[in-house]
């Protein structure tokens, strides 16, 4: 930790100790993830987590105050809130030490989990569904994830097929208004495609868009038939099937919100983790 002569220019939302030595209080803030800063005045220990980060008025050896600051940290809650990092620069302004700070927090409240792959990529998940008998239209779809700063899920992975199957068999198939329906994710048939779905060209991810990360192949992908399945000029949507007690698979159906037989009353939704949270400066 970087000690200075100092004194912190507020103490509001502290963690105060008057307890234990200075020694003491600078190794209670480097065994806790949150503080970034400790500070002992007339025998009182102050730690400061990172949402309570102050200007600190610069003193000299006379004054007896001293701040210690700990380096990047990272700070992961389990499970009240999404682990994340936290950076921030030290600077002296005049004759006061002044922090900026930003926080890179894997997700955001609105997610349901994080998916972490193999490759060490991550994104956040959660589902939307439909307990009444209405249908969700692919587009319905993009506006309902986007209503969760999120996108309609792309499915590369076999981590991403198992998190969204899992919690609709596990948690949201019995809310649905029928328990057969199909999930609607990232994946329509470009317009060049819709007619000739069996074209060379148009076979595999090479006749699909996605508005979200592209899907390199469709490897992990346990089809009804095959990419190029088209029972209506409207099925050119891919979806995850949830049908009696069969396996989830994934078809090609109607982007509409009159999908047959069975309607689309789920959405996965997903975004990138690790993105820039927030900038404070202080």
């Amino acid at each position: 930790m970087m000690v200075v002569w100092g004194e912190p220019d507020s103490v509001e939302s502290t963690i105060k100790n008057s307890s234990i030595s200075w020694d003491s209080c600078i190794e209670l803030c480097l065994l806790s993830q949150e503080c970034i800063m400790a500070w002992q005045s007339t025998g009182t220990c102050y730690i400061y987590n990172y949402y309570a980060i102050t200007s600190v008025s610069q003193t000299t050896s006379e004054y007896g105050s001293v701040v210690a600051w700990k380096g990047s940290i990272f700070v992961d809650y389990d499970p009240s809130d999404w682990p994340m990092y936290i950076d921030y620069n030290i600077y002296l302004d005049g004759n006061k030490w002044k922090m900026s700070y930003s926080v890179n927090r894997s997700c955001s409240g609105e997610f349901q989990d994080i998916i972490t792959h193999q490759d060490g990529s991550a994104m956040c998940v959660t589902n939307w569904y439909s307990s009444d008998d209405g249908d969700f239209s692919f587009d319905r779809g993009i506006e309902l994830c986007r209503e969760n700063t999120a996108m309609l899920a792309t499915l590369i992975y076999p981590e991403d097929f198992a998190w969204f199957q899992n919690d609709v068999l596990t948690n949201l198939r019995s809310k649905l208004f029928e328990p057969d329906s199909y999930a609607r994710f990232d994946g329509k048939r470009k317009v060049s495609c819709q007619a000739t779905p069996s074209a060379p060209e148009c076979i595999g991810v090479e006749g699909f868009d996605f508005i979200n990360t592209p899907v390199p192949t469709f490897e992990h992908y346990n089809w009804v038939t095959n990419s190029s399945a088209q029972h209506t000029p409207d099925d050119n949507c891919l979806v995850v099937v949830f049908e009696e007690d069969e396996p989830p698979k994934v078809d090609v159906r109607g982007c509409s919100d009159t999908t047959t037989p069975l309607k689309s009353r789920l959405v996965f939704c997903s975004n990138v983790a690790w993105t820039l949270d927030a900038v404070d400066y202080d």
